[in-house]
């Protein structure tokens, strides 16, 4: 297959204001089901989606995307697995995937807005994240970096997460794949699409995953499933309906929700084994999402185009948490540290519609753009409540560590539900207008603002009695401005500013119960980007500083709120300040990069440094290279990865800081292309086996995973 990938195809994207600033800085063509030629790909290529055409050099802020091609290379599959591999964004993994202790950052602040075809999921709200999404309903994932409230509305200036649904093409494409490897991962891939008329009017995709592994970690074990369904109909030469399905089911049994103590009583480290559990053997995380979604897209001519997007998704989550937790514990009789158990549960439904209008005239010259948009979004959280470590010691109490690590064996306490419920009502309403504007050919400004409309209510209903409703948080009109210039310096260099700002409605109460005001940030952005080879590398270079006020910080583990969950207090003047520089591209035949560096620190008004947990650099080097004449079958690539020094705070019985020093890891792979329809590749992970801890928290750490060996054989049409 070759596919010259210069243009995106159509997405049912939420609006042009959104996608305008999520550029097609390294995207890839929508390409059908079926194996990518990686020599046909441009990745500075236009994007037809904004209708702002904007490339990676006209957007005024960092945009990093991994297509498809890359997911594949680097056995991509999830998009936690994504997430890892993007410039400037670190995990702190302190707990098993599918728990709340998965978590990201970029520039210092946590990483929380998912948008999925540009329609944005709630911050705020419990269980509407994406972070165990499979991926193999997605054609590549879009990050930008900084405020992106122009996109999401509401949210933090961290970075957004832009995960961009499959596409038919019209020629009949298919694919299927199989992965065994480390840990008895087992799992299955198929994908197929194409016409379904003569004619090619009509057009269709199909694909599904189902996977079930162990980890590393003992007694855990993790099942997936995923299927996912769209139909394309031109209606009329210039009208475009889409619609479709997309089932996700997550589920891990054994599981965490910490890590293990990093001390001892006597003040020793623990070192205990990386295959140590600190979760009942009777845990269980499971994520379940049915979503349907349709788009009418309609251009008037060449230059004027509206889409209405429209999404109803309906989901779920069931966790029965039980979990070790402690700072030190004593060497012989293991007591120091707590178990805890609960279970959290709630339906969640989604409803959205955007309609968008974008087009361009002429004036002073040159060729202008605008986009315009109107959307409305609703979001049910209907909880059922279970008792748990605030209902006494049959959920908190203290535990051997040391003989319950070895089987995950304690007694379940009763987690029968309450007969109380409890819930959140979320409306929001938005209208946007952008602009690209040329004074003069050299210089575009970007201008725009979203009005944002945020209607939030809780209730309660106990086992008798009516359902109590109590108003939350109010906002009516908050302005999130945006104003960004581009200066094209030469034909390959241009350089740019931004200003962007955020808001995110908080439910994290204090410690009296009292819900935290709005968190509301700023960023300022600053770089250089370039384009070489006719496209085929891209380049770039960032300065940004970033300001936060009414920023949630936990009061520490085990305070809680009266309603148990953790307890926090809201600071302002937090700040961030950093750089980044990537690349991305094939710097000689066959040979193609894709990485960078990324700097960031955070502080608080009084300069003392925040997330410490977290290394302030780090760095990430995907590459690869197809080999030369007999042996271009072969393909073969590495991904190094360092990160500086982080630091957990008052870890120790004597309140001492645990550090753990910089450190570098290095995966290795190799796909052999027997033929244009079968391949087989193996991916090496961790090659050296570097034993640390992918994630710190106040006392305690869980393991990064060993060295790994997975294969996958994969055959197309």
């Amino acid at each position: 297959m070759s596919v010259t990938v210069k243009l995106l195809a159509r997405n049912s994207g939420a609006s042009a204001v959104a996608l305008a600033l999520l550029s097609a800085a390294h995207a890839y063509a929508q390409a059908p089901a079926g194996d990518i030629d990686a020599d046909s790909i441009i990745v500075t290529g236009k994007t037809e989606t904004t209708g702002l055409h904007l490339s990676s050099r006209e957007t005024p802020q960092s945009v990093t995307a991994i297509d498809s091609l890359r997911m594949q290379e680097q056995g991509l599959y999830e998009i936690s697995d994504v997430m890892d591999q993007v410039v400037g964004i670190q995990s702190n993994r302190t707990s098993a995937l599918g728990t709340d202790g998965t978590a990201y950052t970029a520039r210092g602040v946590a990483v929380k807005n998912y948008l999925v075809d540009g329609v944005a999921r709630p911050t705020n709200l419990y269980g509407f994240t994406e972070d165990t999404a499979d991926l193999v309903a997605y054609e590549r994932v879009e990050v930008i970096r900084g405020s992106a409230g122009m996109i999401t509305g509401t949210g933090n200036p961290a970075a957004a997460i832009n995960m961009i649904r499959k596409r038919p093409g019209t020629d009949l494409r298919a694919s299927v794949s199989a992965r065994v490897g480390s840990w008895d991962m087992y799992r299955i891939e198929g994908d197929v699409g194409g016409a379904l008329t003569s004619d090619g009017r009509v057009r269709a995709r199909v694909a599904g995953a189902w996977q079930d592994n162990d980890t590393f970690i003992d007694r855990e074990h993790i099942k997936r499933k995923a299927l996912y369904g769209v139909i394309e109909a031109d209606l009329a030469p210039n009208t475009l309906l889409t619609a479709g399905v997309e089932y996700q089911n997550f589920r891990s049994t054994g599981a965490s929700r910490g890590g293990v103590p990093l001390y001892f009583t006597d003040g020793s480290e623990t070192h205990f084994a990386r295959s140590t559990n600190g979760g009942a053997n009777w845990s269980d995380f499971s994520r379940k999402s049915t979503n349907i979604f349709a788009s009418i897209a309609h251009d008037f001519d060449p230059r004027w185009h509206l889409q209405i997007d429209a999404e109803h998704k309906s989901g779920s989550y069931d966790e029965t948490i039980g979990y070790f937790f402690g700072t030190a514990i004593d060497k012989n009789t293991g007591l120091g540290g707590t178990f805890y158990a609960t279970r959290w549960a709630s339906d969640l439904k989604l409803d959205a519609v955007y309609a968008n209008l974008r087009g361009s005239f002429d004036a002073l010259g040159q060729e202008q753009h605008i986009a315009l948009t109107l959307s409305h979004a609703q979001f049910n959280d209907d909880q059922t409540p279970y008792p748990g470590w605030w209902d006494g010691p049959d959920y908190m109490k203290s535990i051997d560590a040391l003989t319950y690590f070895k089987t995950g064996d304690v007694l379940k306490p009763d987690l029968s539900a309450t007969g109380s419920l409890a819930g959140n009502r979320v409306k929001t309403s938005a209208a946007a207008g952008v602009a690209r504007l040329k004074p003069i050919s050299p210089l575009s400004i970007i201008i725009g603002g979203r009005l944002t409309w945020w209607k939030q209510d809780s209730y309660a209903q106990g086992v008798t009695g009516p359902r109590t409703w109590t108003p939350g948080t109010r906002e009516k009109a908050v302005l999130t401005p945006y104003v960004g210039a581009v200066l094209d310096i030469t034909k390959t260099l241009s350089a740019y500013v931004s200003y962007a700002s955020v808001f995110e409605p908080q439910t994290a109460r204090t410690v009296n119960g009292d819900m935290l005001a709005p968190l509301e940030g700023n960023t300022y952005e600053a770089g250089l980007k370039a384009d070489f080879f006719d496209g085929r590398l891209a380049a770039s270079a960032a300065v940004f500083r970033m300001k936060q006020d009414n920023y949630a910080i936990a009061d520490g583990d085990g305070i809680f709120a009266p309603d148990g969950s953790t307890a926090y207090h809201a600071v302002s003047g937090m700040k961030s300040s950093g750089f980044e520089l990537e690349v991305n591209g094939e710097i000689l035949p066959g040979w193609r990069v894709a990485g960078g560096f990324a700097n960031a620190r955070s502080e608080d008004r009084d300069g003392v440094r925040q997330l410490p947990q977290t290394p302030k650099d780090s760095f990430k080097m995907f590459t690869t290279y197809r080999l030369p004449g007999d042996l271009d079958g072969l393909t073969i690539g590495g991904n190094l990865q360092w990160q500086g020094k982080g630091r957990t705070e008052y870890a120790g019985p004597n309140g001492v800081f645990y550090t753990q020093g910089s450190l570098a890891t290095l995966d290795l792979m190799a796909q052999y292309r027997f033929s244009d329809h079968l391949t087989l590749a193996a991916h090496l992970d961790n090659v050296f086996d570097k034993t640390y801890y992918s994630g710190l928290s106040t006392g305690s750490a869980r393991y990064a995973a060993p060295r790994s060996l997975i294969f996958t054989l994969r055959g197309s049409l």
